[in-house]
């Protein structure tokens, strides 16, 4: 090989060392959770509000969906 051959070989193996170094740091990938938003009356549909039995189905499938979100 010629000298420019080397300073070929020599520059893409730095390149490659570089590139692996960097994505090496980037493995412990963070998984964000947004924080639970939970119901609230004004979410409840106005026909419904004195529907105690639909109130509580409301509740009941949110206290579900909560459980199922936070593992």
């Amino acid at each position: 090989m010629n000298t420019e051959e080397d300073e070929f070989r020599r520059i893409e193996a730095e390149a490659l060392r570089l590139w692996a170094a960097q994505t090496d740091e980037d493995d412990d990938t963070q998984v964000y959770a947004r924080p639970w938003i939970g119901l609230t009356w004004e979410d409840m549909p106005e026909e419904y509000a004195g529907d105690s039995s639909f109130l509580s189905g409301a509740r009941w499938a949110e206290a579900k969906l909560k459980k199922k979100n936070n593992g």
